[in-house]
């Protein structure tokens, strides 16, 4: 269980304004109703992503979904470990705000993780004293070591994602025209070759309107 209190508000999607309350070590998000963080949202797959409690602080990323998850604008290709206030997208719809409710605004996380502060700009700095005045170590103030408590880090670069395009395949030209022109010669001729020897069977040469044109090419009629 998380010892220190997270939240995730919707800032944008089905419920905006909806605090989502982070109590255990691994949660998941998406539209399933069996996941930690539920959101009816058909951009949201049935498992969008998951958060893994670490060092204080939790770890998102990608279960795989479809759309795609998001944090502060950048595309998640591996695990991202989440800060105060960074927006996560799931798709192009859905926005949470990740909160830590002990946050520190001069601390790299939230107060409380174990985590030193970073430096106000107020810093004392420490006069040297000669070796008469000078404390003995056991009247120096004592420094806690944080053990097992890892600094955050700058957010990890991502490259952005590009879009895999197949190669165009070129379709082999149609030949149904070349076949429907040569059938059409061929059904030419075989009329053309039927029609002579029903019109010599028939002795129709002999016949108006073609008796002229016979006797004037010399041919005689039977």
């Amino acid at each position: 269980m998380a010892g220190q209190p997270f939240q995730l508000v919707m800032r944008s999607g089905p419920t905006p304004g909806k605090v989502y309350e982070l109590k255990q070590d691994e949660i998941f998000i998406g539209r399933d109703i069996g996941n930690g963080v539920v959101i009816n949202d058909p951009e949201v797959s049935r498992r969008h992503s998951r958060l893994v409690l670490q060092a204080g602080s939790y770890i998102i990323e990608d279960n795989g979904s479809t759309n795609g998850t998001f944090v502060n604008g950048q595309r998640l290709v591996g695990p991202h470990v989440l800060r105060h206030g960074e927006v996560i997208m799931l798709g192009e719809k859905v926005a949470l705000v990740y909160e830590a409710m002990q946050f520190d605004p001069n601390a790299t996380i939230a107060s409380g993780a174990g985590v030193p502060a970073q430096p106000s700009g107020r810093e004392t700095y420490r006069v040297p004293m000669s070796p008469a005045t000078e404390p003995s170590p056991s009247a120096q103030a004592y420094q806690p070591e944080y053990v097992g408590q890892v600094p955050m880090g700058p957010a990890e670069p991502y490259a952005p994602e590009v879009a895999y395009e197949p190669p165009v395949e070129e379709k082999p030209r149609s030949r149904i025209w070349l076949y429907i022109g040569i059938g059409c010669v061929v059904v030419l001729l075989c009329v053309c070759v039927v029609g002579a020897f029903a019109f010599d069977a028939l002795n129709l040469y002999c016949e108006e309107p073609f008796l002229s044109i016979t006797e004037a090419l010399g041919f005689v009629c039977p």
